[in-house]
């Protein structure tokens, strides 16, 4: 096929396309021509089988919130996602208030690390952690004042039940004050 237009020779058929459809031919172009062989296999899953990266799967699930003394507190459905590299909470609150975290293991600081984002706006980074017994414990440390420490400890008390607890405190750990005590009780299937 000739690429000059069959009623004005003098116009090419290429200069009538829009410059962002002549781009993408021209993107599918290169892709194509720089192709020998198609993509082989599923994408690699390096989580699958790193035990540091499950070490937090005692959260995985459907959950019903309540306060320590039972009274509801809210749901919370947390997904094993980006091929098991990562856990996702999806919270919402008794009063309807709503907010997700990503947590997962960084290889590069042997930790895990939570990042939470709630409706209201407000953010929390845990940058560190530790396994305390079969308790996942986060931190958030002050720059600003080194004596002020929030921890947020999970601990699963069966295989039912995990406890969410935080605390805070302004004096470096010589003592704590709770911030919220939640109980997560997995939906019947």
């Amino acid at each position: 096929m000739s690429m000059s237009h069959p009623i004005n020779p003098s116009v090419s058929r290429l200069a009538r396309l829009g410059s962002a459809a002549l781009l993408a031919i021209t993107a599918l172009a290169s892709t194509m021509a720089g192709q020998t062989t198609p993509p082989s296999g599923p994408a690699p899953t390096p989580c699958v089988n790193d035990r540091e990266r499950h070490n937090f799967d005692f959260w995985i699930g459907e959950w019903d919130v309540t306060t320590k003394g039972g009274s509801p507190a809210g749901h919370s459905v947390i997904q094993s996602v980006s091929g098991g590299c990562a856990l996702l909470e999806n919270w919402t609150g008794l009063n309807g208030g709503n907010g997700k975290s990503l947590n997962a293991y960084n290889p590069l600081i042997r930790q895990w690390q939570q990042f939470w984002i709630g409706q209201d706006g407000g953010v929390t980074e845990f940058r560190s952690s530790e396994l305390d017994g079969a308790s996942l414990v986060f931190f958030v440390k002050d720059d600003a004042n080194k004596s002020a420490i929030s921890r947020l400890r999970f601990t699963p008390v069966d295989s039912a039940t995990v406890r969410q607890h935080s605390e805070s405190t302004k004096d470096g750990g010589k003592t704590w004050k709770t911030d919220y005590d939640l109980y997560y009780h997995r939906k019947a299937q």
